[in-house]
């Protein structure tokens, strides 16, 4: 015979918490997903529609004019806006090419990928080292690995500058791979090394008796079994590497998209709905990389809160 539970009723007070708590975590998300929605919106709203009150909660007509100049591709109409660097226009060059939004997207990847490939090969070598051996300093070495996660960039960025410089490497891709991979390689090493302490030192020790060695053991059996914790390691330091915009500020001339963003603040001309467009497009790539590998991102993540 099945019982059934009777449910306990729900007390005044019980009811008064969930409210508050369900309450705050609304607000919560509202407060996140407005700036989303307004830019979004934005896009798609004419230069002239912005502004309006009240607030439409999306453009009574939408356009696709904001992501066609962004791109460089003419709009139909001759209604351009003063200071925007598109040939149909014909008028003055602005400060910012504002159809550099692909290039400078194809520059973010290519510097994000190179600093995602060197961070994680000296990351993995270097958190299976912290998590396997006990050598003189190895204690020492993770805390300063810690405590340097919350050095400010604006401390570095001038003995990187000057570093790069006497290289003749300013302005140049590599001038963002060094200084991205000084401060990813301590993110990257903590994530790697908790994972590596989740993994039983029993495969190890098997695949000692079967006669393989050190690098072996890494390549044929750890590597395997740490992918999760690769894949997270790899799409936080590639999300941290697109988005960066103080040092790609300071040693390049708008080499990827986050100065390019910002050069969109002219002081004569400014234009919300087309910043709002580029935006869309420059966030396109990140967060269909998060929602491909959300899975691992979790999995790694919470792999190291178990101790």
């Amino acid at each position: 015979m099945k019982i059934v539970k009777k449910r306990r009723p729900l007390s005044r007070a019980r009811i008064i918490r969930s409210s508050m708590i369900y309450s705050v975590a609304g607000c919560f998300v509202l407060w996140i997903l407005f700036p989303i929605w307004y830019t979004i919106s934005s896009s798609f709203t004419q230069p002239s529609k912005i502004g309006a009150r009240p607030t439409p909660f999306w453009p009574a007509n939408p356009t696709l004019d904001n992501y066609r100049m962004v791109l460089g591709i003419p709009v139909t109409d001759k209604n351009c806006v003063p200071g925007i660097d598109i040939k149909i226009c014909q008028t003055s060059p602005s400060n910012v090419s504002v159809n550099k939004i692909v290039d400078t997207m194809f520059n973010s990847f290519y510097v994000a990928s190179l600093v995602v490939i060197i961070t994680l090969v000296i990351s993995t070598i270097a958190a299976y080292s912290l998590s396997r051996y006990r050598f003189v300093g190895s204690n020492f070495f993770l805390n300063f690995t810690i405590l340097s996660r919350i050095v400010p960039g604006l401390v570095l960025v001038a003995p990187i500058f000057i570093f790069l410089r006497v290289l003749n490497l300013l302005n140049t891709p590599w001038a963002l791979i060094i200084s991205y991979t000084s401060f990813t390689l301590p993110l990257a090493i903590i994530i790697l090394k908790n994972y590596f302490d989740q993994i039983s030192i029993d495969l190890e020790e098997a695949a000692a008796l079967d006669g393989a060695g050190r690098m072996q053991t890494l390549k044929l059996i750890i590597m395997p079994v740490a992918v999760p914790g690769l894949i997270a390691a790899g799409v936080l330091v590639f999300l941290e590497s697109w988005s960066e915009f103080f040092f790609a500020l300071v040693l390049t001339d708008s080499y990827t998209v986050p100065p390019l963003l910002a050069g969109f603040l002219g002081m004569q001309t400014f234009n919300w709905t087309l910043l709002s467009a580029a935006t869309v497009i420059a966030i396109i790539p990140p967060v269909l990389l998060t929602m491909v590998f959300q899975k691992y991102i979790v999995t790694a993540l919470a792999s190291g809160t178990g101790k």
